[in-house]
């Protein structure tokens, strides 16, 4: 789903890269990459971002979306793939906001043709954004309730088996150990 929500923005918008980062549910508001397309971000999946550092930090923290044309000169730019090949120049990053809390952030880089992004583009990526968001959202509350339905098929498997026991034995004390 990650993969699929950053390729299509990359692709919806003329990007020549883009990632996906996700808040870290350890409580530290650390943003861990999750997803990079296009350049050389691939380095990247797992490395964690302190919370409001660099421009997808700050897009994390405030909620706000961002736009920087020219990073050389934004003194924001942390140069989150600086250890990469990929030289970048344009950035345009927009929070995933879900239940009125920031999920994680996702970015594209560079158009394609070199032109510069616009408002309107921030516009078709927030929209964008909004719908990846419940879709996350959606795709973790499904992983947890698949999990909480695991443990307890585990939990029923196990007083079966103490069921079947118990019922072997007619024997008092048998029983009792049982239990």
């Amino acid at each position: 789903l990650l993969q699929l929500i950053t390729a299509s923005a990359t692709d919806i918008l003329g990007a020549a890269a883009g990632s996906l980062l996700l808040t870290v549910d350890d409580g530290s508001g650390d943003l861990e990459f999750r997803v990079a397309v296009g350049g050389s971000g691939e380095n990247l999946i797992g490395s964690r971002l302190a919370a409001g550092v660099g421009l997808v930090g700050e897009v994390a923290a405030t909620g706000d979306a961002v736009i920087v044309n020219d990073v050389s000169n934004d003194p924001r730019w942390g140069g989150e793939l600086r250890h990469s090949l990929f030289h970048t120049s344009a950035v345009l990053a927009v929070p995933l906001i879900s239940q009125n809390k920031v999920v994680g952030v996702l970015e594209v880089l560079n158009k394609r043709n070199g032109a510069p992004f616009t408002v309107d583009d921030l516009d078709l990526l927030t929209a964008f954004a909004g719908q990846a968001a419940v879709a996350i959202e959606n795709a973790r509350l499904f992983q947890m309730t698949d999990l909480q339905l695991s443990e307890r098929v585990g939990e029923l498997e196990t007083l079966e088996r103490i069921d079947v026991e118990l019922n072997r034995s007619l024997d008092l004390a048998k029983v009792a150990e049982i239990t």
